[in-house]
């Protein structure tokens, strides 16, 4: 049956056609009955171009369906971790745990609480030992009064844990309210971090040059094996070279931070996270994801704040745990600084570490992508021997490791101007309004070229 039959037959089920609004229906009626197949597989082909074709030409799309379907549903629950925090703060705030404690009585709990993360860390080092000891028949009745011990021990933490959680919140708020970063005389956002287990990252980096193309987060309970098959599976599926780390915290709010026996490197940290927070309202923090400059500017500053900060608390609260400024160390405090033979001089991880990155650095531009890749194993296998148990050393690991530009793995000139600009500022709040305001590498060239000598 031809379509004009079809449309003829159809029409006459209309009856006679009357003049006005009929007929002019009438027609629109001819119209729909001959086009409308047509009009919809035209429909269908503008839903499938729109939604299959970023795939198809291996966008955004097809990289996070990729990564989703490696995941298998092992995301971090953000939402999840996030209501449960938000209410075990706003419990705080009902019951001020620590409250009834002089200044002196809460750096001691802290003190206290820290010297038993220690602990916890060592008990957990010596029961792995005894289940890793092929002489120990009975693993579980040897490593029973450790076990004992932890569990104990974890309860207590679970206990001081929210007290010890406001301490450090209030002598960090203090320390920020002194160098001057306060908005309309308060610190804003209010110092909030939880002690948590943080989420892993999955890093993806181009093979042929170092930069984060994208990052996911990951459930932090994954065992090794099969952290291992994510990244080999979207490696290969992507042509990418990827890593899943570990992070230090999450700027979440309240903020994560991982719970560490080292105070230092957790106030820092808290300090750190707050940054970000702070930055969030400034153009230097809304301009976080525009590029890979501006990821390092954030990341370098809110380092910088955080190491000046935590030293400052130390200072106040913790004096006898102070440690000489590590930057610039004098050469003769460096053991066997007048060693002639480069054997016989002491394994330096920051110096290797940069080494490393400029070579392969220099073997990608050159497009030596496998002998780039191979280069950078040989050299974790060094690092390995010497102690340093990098399970991965790749274009994935320097992209995540290298937006902190104050590392060993950073070869980025952003750290050593952004700490020239902090020299030059009279003091911390100065140089964090200088920077808040910038969203781009050229802003701070600008300020380094207007700041005084």
């Amino acid at each position: 049956m031809s379509a004009h039959t079809e449309i003829a037959e159809e029409l006459g089920a209309l009856g006679p056609l009357r003049p006005g609004p009929l007929r002019l229906r009438s027609r629109i009626a001819r119209a729909w009955i001959a086009y409308r197949r047509p009009f919809a597989l035209a429909l269908v082909c503008v839903a499938i171009i729109t939604t299959v074709a970023g795939e198809a030409y291996g966008g955004p799309a097809l990289r996070d369906l990729t990564v989703r379907r490696a995941l298998g549903g092992v995301g971090f629950d953000f939402l999840g971790w996030e209501l449960n925090a938000l209410g075990q703060k706003a419990n705080a705030l009902i019951e001020q745990p620590g409250a009834g404690l002089s200044e002196a009585e809460q750096s001691a709990q802290v003190r206290d609480y820290f010297a038993a993360m220690a602990r916890i860390r060592t008990l957990n080092r010596e029961i792995q030992a005894i289940y890793a000891d092929p002489n120990v028949t009975d693993h579980a009745a040897a490593a029973a009064p450790r076990e004992a011990e932890l569990a104990q021990l974890r309860d207590e933490q679970a206990t001081r844990r929210p007290a010890v959680e406001r301490t450090l919140e209030r002598q960090t708020a203090a320390v920020l309210a002194d160098e001057g970063l306060t908005t309309l005389g308060d610190v804003l956002p209010p110092v909030r971090y939880h002690f948590t287990e943080s989420p892993n990252l999955l890093i993806l980096s181009p093979r042929d040059h170092i930069a984060t193309e994208a990052n996911y987060h990951v459930d932090p309970a994954l065992p090794l094996d099969r952290i291992e098959g994510i990244e080999d599976s979207v490696a290969r599926d992507l042509g990418v070279s990827t890593l899943i780390e570990g992070t230090g915290g999450i700027s979440t709010y309240p903020t994560m931070v991982v719970e560490e026996p080292n105070l230092e490197w957790v106030l820092s940290t808290v300090a750190h996270e707050w940054a970000h927070t702070y930055l969030f309202f400034r153009p230097l923090g809304r301009s976080y994801y525009n590029s890979g400059e501006t990821r390092t500017l954030n990341e370098t500053t809110a380092s910088i704040i955080g190491d000046e900060i935590a030293q400052r608390v130390l200072l106040r609260y913790y004096p006898e745990m102070v440690r000489p400024e590590p930057w610039p160390r004098p050469l003769a405090d460096r053991p066997l600084w007048w060693a002639q033979n480069p054997e016989d001089r002491p394994f330096e991880y920051g110096p290797f570490m940069r080494e490393t990155r400029l070579e392969a650095d220099r073997l990608l531009a050159t497009g030596k992508i496998d002998e780039a890749e191979a280069y950078m194993e040989a050299r974790r296998q060094i690092l390995v021997t010497q102690g340093y148990n990098i399970r991965k050393l790749n274009q994935a690991y320097f992209a995540f490791h290298g937006s902190y530009a104050v590392g060993s793995a950073a070869t980025d000139p952003i750290g050593a101007k952004l700490r020239a600009l902090r020299m030059r500022s009279p003091n911390l709040a100065a140089f964090v309004q200088t920077v808040a305001a910038m969203t781009s590498g050229a802003d701070l060239d600008a300020a380094l070229s207007a700041a005084p000598n």
